[in-house]
């Protein structure tokens, strides 16, 4: 490419031409504007031909003729007639080029927040662009896009997918990073084609930072701030405020109706909910007696002249604000419309719950939706807690988060880790002829947590403290075109911490995203700690069909049953902690839960651990508890020599506990693709001694033997005990193989796998269970070439039910069967333009006899898979 002859000396044109310029240095990047050329001040009629791009790009004149007989035509294809310049705001030159990205918000304007994404972001830089400086030991990053992964800390910030931009900084002792995002629109990118600017007046920005300093060679300390708030670009930006303002739908009328609803915080004991002794109305700070007087109420008993709301019982005051309001003498107001602040007193007793709405506060069909203000720690139930609920009124504006962190790694065996967080939710008071100073009222809660541990070997130490205040949030209602819909959190919700209990790419639960995951779509496939290989695949369906593979012919052998999984189930719900998925954010601990846990251990031998500790856990809302005393044993030995490997578990504890712990889990039915099952704790460890033992035995020295034993027992004690039964688990799991290499391209492969299973729920109309299975297979495998083999296979199950059959069989009791397969496979792998290319065809047969009937299924198929050489 010719460099550009406007860089220097500027030609010297001939006056003959009909055109002149002025002959001089110039810097054609300067933003100067048109300058005066003396060549051109002649008094002539005759147009000007002033020579532009093409002039200097290809020679092209518009005064001369064109003839391309000998010179033939070339179409414009130089890389200077593409872009344009671009300056910054001092007048500055940037580049040539194109523009990918631009936000920017003007005060006061309407429609003053705009953000376009160009086509350029996502055809050439996949929707993510870096900017990215260093110099030694300082390092800095500007990162832009979509879906980018981002972490302050657990309790304030943690998305799979943030949209908007990051800026970090790291040096030797000191790290920053600053979050900013118009989260409710963050720009949409079609996915295909050019996009408009996304214009609003009313929008919702988050504003986040994290600082870590290093202090000494051990301890890091940090602070983080993170502030979602719903803002307005038709006001001047110092009426703006980090507590957010009202307006567009959100303030385009007045509150008419005031509606409280109180209810009962513990429903499920049915009795000492909510009790009201008195109510009172303030506007402005002026008390309005009459309004409360021509309240309505709807729902609640009367006890004793009081009204109460005791289980799914509830009580709503509704207050005509827009026809009982009279203006007396202290007010300063003639009319509702003029009202800036209500406020309302309550004095409640027992285990009350308050929420409020209003005709401002609805859902997309103008239903009142209720959001909670104030609730009772703990259930008290004898009246004892009297006390006044004061709360004032308004649409909420913003979150905020401000926390601070301190870890300590390896100080002489100590480490520490800790964070402590406060919440401000703000809101402020809804009316359509204030625009600035709205009335502003806040909340404030709190969440901490933290973790030390101490070795000195053998020895061992940890414990752990944590609080989360059961109205903690790091949630933000977000408008679309102006408006929230408050019932409609997939929409109008936005999340400083997601749930992804698996801690893959997307969120669990279902909410607006944008660009290319503007689908509001959850995660369907969550099975936290079932995909240890990492290929976003339940393990216990590696070849992705119907069938789970511990039921699935020949592929059972190897895959065992959940059932027979050891982990520690500290939240005694019975499923292990590690493989829990639930809907709440990801936060350390469960929230509206604190407590703490200690144990001591002592290493054994290398691999082999004792540990005994206590665990407390309360429900701050609630007088729900968790107590346990445990012991945890873990031993293993490898000998070499006999090709002995002994692996031995047991987790022993004493458990009160009467906290439910409901999960949303991944089950896989026979013959479904599997899905998401709600799962409710069945509480049976209210007075439960519990044991869980594990013994696992492989021998290899001859031909490979496993052994896999579990025996778990629930057993019940106290008075709760009434009624249930011992909850009781025995299992038992015995296989051997031996390929046998017949000659160098035949092979055969006999397994045998034996598994029993007893269990004994602890519901007394549960059924119990007592199995036997008997699963004998055999391989042939005959390779032709290196590339193609043919296969073959039987298996032949044994299946017993040890239980007696009752007269009428109960769902889920499975009666003797007698199971065959048979199977054949022909496969050929080879190269493929660059790829390797595996095709199987083959045909299966089974053949299942129960009672005399004969169930049979038979599949052909013909399958190619395509991979990387």
């Amino acid at each position: 490419m010719r460099k550009l002859a406007f860089l220097g000396v500027l030609l010297a044109l001939s006056s003959g031409g009909g055109f002149g310029m002025e002959v001089g240095l110039f810097n054609p990047y300067a933003t100067t504007g048109p300058r005066i050329s003396p060549e051109t001040l002649v008094p002539t009629l005759r147009k000007w031909y002033l020579p532009q791009t093409l002039y200097y790009l290809y020679g092209w004149k518009g005064w001369d003729y064109t003839n391309y007989a000998r010179d033939l035509y070339r179409r414009y294809v130089d890389i200077e007639l593409e872009g344009r310049r671009y300056y910054d705001i001092y007048g500055n030159y940037i580049t040539k080029g194109w523009a990918v990205y631009s936000w920017t918000q003007e005060h006061p304007m309407d429609f003053g927040s705009s953000i376009i994404k160009y086509r350029f972001l996502r055809d050439w830089f996949d929707r993510l662009v870096v900017s990215s400086s260093s110099k030694g030991e300082y390092h800095t990053a500007l990162t832009i896009g979509e879906g980018i992964r981002t972490t302050l800390t657990p309790l304030t910030f943690s998305k799979p997918l943030f949209d908007g931009l990051q800026w970090d900084f790291v040096s030797d002792k000191y790290a920053f990073t600053f979050l900013a995002s118009r989260i409710d629109n963050p720009g949409i990118l079609p996915s295909g084609g050019e996009s408009a600017p996304a214009k609003l007046s009313t929008f919702a920005n988050l504003l986040g930072f994290r600082g870590v300093a290093q202090l000494g060679d051990f301890a890091k300390v940090g602070l983080t701030y993170v502030n979602a708030s719903l803002q307005n670009s038709s006001v001047p930006m110092d009426k703006s405020s980090l507590r957010g303002v009202l307006s567009g739908a959100l303030n385009a009328g007045n509150v008419r109706t005031l509606l409280v609803r109180l209810s009962d915080d513990s429903p499920e004991d049915g009795e000492g909910g909510a009790l009201l002794f008195r109510e009172r109305i303030f506007v402005d700070g002026v008390e309005h007696p009459e309004i409360v007087r021509n309240r309505l109420v709807e729902g609640g008993t009367r006890r004793r002249g009081l009204l109460e709301a005791s289980g799914d019982n509830t009580v709503t005051l509704i207050y005509d604000i827009e026809h009982d309001f009279r203006p007396g003498v202290e007010d300063r107001i003639t009319d509702f419309r003029e009202i800036r602040r209500i406020e309302v007193v309550l004095v409640l007793a027992n285990d009350y719950r308050v929420e409020v709405s209003s005709n401002m506060q609805t859902n997309a069909a103008g239903e009142p939706v209720y959001l909670l203000v104030a609730r009772a720690p703990g259930n008290v139930r004898d009246g004892s807690n009297q006390t006044v609920v004061r709360f004032q009124y308004g649409l909420p504006t913003a979150n905020e988060l401000g926390g601070v962190t301190l870890e300590v790694n390896d100080f002489k065996g100590f480490n520490f880790k800790g964070e402590y967080v406060l919440n401000n939710r703000y809101r402020r008071f809804p009316n359509q002829n204030i625009r600035t100073d709205q009335a502003l009222a806040s909340d404030r809660y709190e969440a901490f947590y933290a973790t030390a541990s101490q070795t000195a070997y053998p020895w061992f130490a940890y414990g752990e403290v944590f609080h989360i205040d059961p109205d903690y949030s790091t949630s933000m209602f977000i408008p679309d075109a102006g408006r929230i819909d408050f019932e409609n959190k997939q929409h109008y919700m936005y999340e400083f911490v997601d749930d992804n209990d698996d801690q893959d790419r997307y969120p669990d639960w279902g909410r607006r995203y944008t660009g290319i995951y503007s689908n509001n779509i959850p995660d369907r496939e969550v099975f936290p700690g079932l995909d240890e290989n990492n290929d976003l695949i339940s393990d216990f369906n590696e070849n992705d069909n119907l069938l789970p593979d511990y039921e699935e012919p020949f592929l059972r052998y190897d895959v065992d049953p959940p059932e027979f999984l050891f982990g520690t189930d500290m939240n005694n719900n019975t499923v292990i902690d590690r493989f829990e998925n639930d809907d709440q954010p990801d936060y350390p601990y469960r929230r509206g839960h604190k407590g703490y846990n200690v144990y001591i251990g002592v290493e054994i031998t290398p691999g082999s651990r004792l540990m005994v500790g206590h665990l407390r856990e309360e429900e701050i809302a609630s007088d729900r508890r968790s107590e346990s005393t445990y012991g945890l044993l873990t031993l293993d030995r490898d000998f070499p020599r006999e090709g002995l490997e002994v692996k031995f578990m047991d987790f022993v504890r004493s458990v009160r506990d009467d906290i439910p712990d409901d999960l949303i889990q991944w089950v896989q039915p026979p013959f479904s693709a599997g899905m998401l099952q709600e799962f409710s704790d069945p509480l049976v460890a209210l007075n439960t001694f519990m044991n869980t033992t594990y013994l696992e035995v492989n021998w290899n020295k001859f031909f490979p033997l496993r052994n896999k034993f579990k025996y778990e027992i629930y057993h019940q004690r106290g008075t709760q005990a009434k009624g249930k039964r011992d909850r009781k688990f025995f299992g038992m799991i015995n296989k051997a193989d031996y390929k046998i290499q017949l000659f160098r391209n035949l092979s055969i492969w006999p397994r045998w796998k034996q598994m029993y299973k007893y269990e004994v729920p602890t519901q007394p109309w549960a059924l119990k269970r007592k199995e036997l299975s008997e699963i004998f297979s055999l391989l042939l495998t005959y390779a032709f070439t290196e590339q193609l083999r043919l296969e073959s296979g039987v298996e032949y199950e044994i299946f017993d039910n040890l239980m007696r059959k009752p007269q009428t069989s109960p769902p889920g009791f499975v009666e003797d069967f007698r199971k065959l397969t048979l199977a054949f496979q022909i496969s050929n792998t080879s190269s493929y333009m660059g790829y390797k290319l595996t095709s199987n065809a083959g045909v299966r047969r089974m053949e299942r006899k129960v009672g005399g009937q004969k169930e049979t299924n038979t599949m052909a198929f013909v399958t190619v898979y395509v991979g990387m050489e």
